[in-house]
């Protein structure tokens, strides 16, 4: 995986340059519905650990894998609107490489996002 930030891997861990890391979690609370908002906090809050995964597949159960190809749509589409409009490129692997994309709070979050009407302004890709 080739990345288009600074990331550094220690003791199995990834380590991804802060500045990069706080440009994506602000992006994404400027993008996330207001009705949204609170829960987007509560999600970028907590730090994923090793066993995000384990625990989403126990949260959510059999539901899991209509809900990632539910919210698929909606995480493409912000990948090509941070990295195209916002010239934040990297957003699926900042997900995968601060294990957020498996975390439940934020499975949930894309989830409720991916749910809503587009009665709220959602981001547009500029091509």
């Amino acid at each position: 995986m080739t990345v288009p930030f600074a990331t550094h891997h220690k003791a199995g861990i990834a380590f991804v340059d802060a500045r990069a890391d706080a440009a994506f979690r602000e992006a994404l609370l400027r993008s996330v519905p207001s009705s949204l908002r609170g829960k987007m906090q509560e999600a970028l809050a907590a730090t994923p650990d090793a066993a995000a995964m384990a625990h989403s597949i126990r949260y959510f159960g059999a539901e899991l894998n209509s809900i990632k190809a539910q919210v698929a749509p909606l995480v493409e589409h912000l990948n090509l609107y941070l990295g195209r409009s916002l010239q934040l490129p990297g957003f699926l692997d900042w997900l995968n490489l601060t294990n957020f994309g498996n975390d439940y709070r934020m499975i949930k979050v894309f989830k409720g996002w991916s749910e809503m009407k587009l009665s709220e302004p959602t981001p547009r890709v500029i091509q």
